[in-house]
């Protein structure tokens, strides 16, 4: 039984080692630092154990006994790992996915298998048959209703896809232009803006200002010195916040189209705040400032509330937007990429049609790899608007790709280094989209 044993620990060894090799030339960073911690732990253990026997601390037999069940163990739990990690990384240049090969032949009769996928890609993207406008983009005439019957709405998508811009204040303008509204007001959301910030806000004093106001207070109270007015006043002062402005306008007359940009940005206490603004009370919105007492009523068309945000797991120092403020929105949108609204953009850039469609093929590609979980950011509307003015003005489009967007796509690990695979992938859907060769890459650190 212990010759069975130590052949069956020597077995295991061997396992978790060619394991750990695979996993250094193969895989993730990640899955090199386990692999790398899992064999330190185990050749610590087996190196006690075997100190352990040699002091008569217990039997070799023992010692064998645990080496052998315990390796077994861990090399089962390093080969999970190991599929795990195989699953979830990004796909490799060669897969099926990206639609490339690696080293493609490019120069055959035939123009390769890879030349084969990019055209078949090209010829679904055609403007007269777009596969791509079959995405759930909005609805214009929809969203014209929408916004012209003033009903509060609220839109989510992905980052860079145009929600504030080319839709809400697109169509807000236009309200504004035919008259139905008198304003826009545009507040953008952040971590740092707390419920107060909305009904008054602190900017410093300068110089003059401050003389000013301690003149007209040492007028006002002349008995006082001017030292002591100094010190109450303070360098800072409030104004009236941008929230409480619009319904201060609004309750004189105007008509106010709102704007929260990023709402799921904005703090618990902003947020709470916002809730029981936009929250119609006997066909008024009212505005309860706890810092002056007052309480702003305005009629409901007086108001137009609306809203965008990124919802997702992947968007850092956002909030969840609970049920009770959800519910106060009339309308709630799903905006993905306007595949129609980039070209207008690069029409308007005047953007050669052929470059203009192999950027499409690109974004095409890589969102859908952003989709399948394969990449940690999308390849948005505002990358791609710059990396055609870049190609516009005379960048190299692989080039200019790595240097403007390329890099915001791919995760990183603990250490700060790039995803090698994904980079790869990236490189040659570029090569495949402007038919070059990926030049070679070198690894940012050694292998060790």
């Amino acid at each position: 039984m212990g010759s069975n044993a130590g052949f069956g620990a020597v077995v295991s060894y061997v396992v978790i080692l060619g394991l750990l090799i695979l996993g250094s030339r193969s895989f993730s960073p990640t899955f090199r630092r386990i692999s790398y911690g899992i064999f330190v732990f185990i050749t610590l253990s087996i190196f006690l154990l075997i100190l352990g026997a040699n002091f008569h601390y217990f039997s070799p037999s023992l010692a064998v006994l645990v080496m052998t069940w315990g390796m077994a163990v861990i090399a089962i739990f390093l080969f999970i790992v190991y599929l795990y990690f195989r699953k979830k990384k990004a796909l490799p240049p060669s897969s099926e996915f990206f639609g490339v090969r690696k080293k493609p032949a490019l120069d055959s009769e035939k123009g390769g298998s890879f030349m084969k996928s990019v055209e078949s890609k090209e010829a679904a993207l055609d403007p007269k048959e777009d596969s791509l406008s079959l995405l759930p983009t909005p609805d214009p005439f929809s969203l014209r209703t929408i916004f012209e019957k003033g009903f509060s709405v609220l839109l989510y998508g992905p980052t860079g896809s145009g929600k504030t811009f080319s839709i809400v204040i697109e169509h807000l303008q236009s309200l504004k232009n035919e008259g139905r509204i008198d304003q826009i007001v545009m507040i953008p959301c952040s971590d740092g803006m707390e419920d107060y910030d909305l009904l008054s806000k602190p900017i410093p004093i300068g110089p003059q200002e401050k003389m000013r106001m301690m003149m007209n207070l040492s007028r006002e109270y002349s008995d006082v010195p001017l030292s002591v007015i100094a010190q109450t006043l303070g360098d800072w002062t409030r104004v009236e916040g941008p929230l409480k402005r619009v319904f201060r306008l609004a309750h004189e007359g105007e008509r106010i189209a709102v704007v929260f940009d990023e709402l799921n940005r904005a703090s618990r206490a902003a947020r709470n705040l916002i809730l029981k603004a936009i929250d119609p009370v006997l066909e008024h919105y009212e505005l309860h400032d706890f810092i002056t007492g007052d309480v702003i009523s305005v009629p409901l068309d007086r108001i137009q509330f609306c809203a965008t945000s990124n919802i997702g797991a992947s968007y850092s120092q956002t909030h969840d937007l609970d049920e009770s403020l959800l519910d106060r929105f009339q309308s709630i949108v799903f905006v993905d990429y306007n595949t129609e609204l980039e070209r207008e953009i690069f029409k308007k850039q005047g953007l050669p049609p052929g470059i203009a469609q192999s950027i499409m093929n690109v974004a095409a590609t890589l969102r859908e790899a952003y989709k399948q979980g394969h990449l940690s950011a999308p390849l948005s509307t505002r990358h791609i608007k710059n990396w055609g003015q870049s190609i516009l003005d005379g960048a190299d489009p692989v080039s200019s790709a790595r240097g403007l967007w390329l890099n915001r796509l791919i995760s990183h690990d603990q250490h700060g280094y790039p995803d090698e695979e994904q980079l790869e992938a990236i490189e040659q859907v570029l090569e495949g989209a402007f038919r070059r060769p990926a030049p070679p890459r070198e690894s940012p650190r050694k292998e060790t």
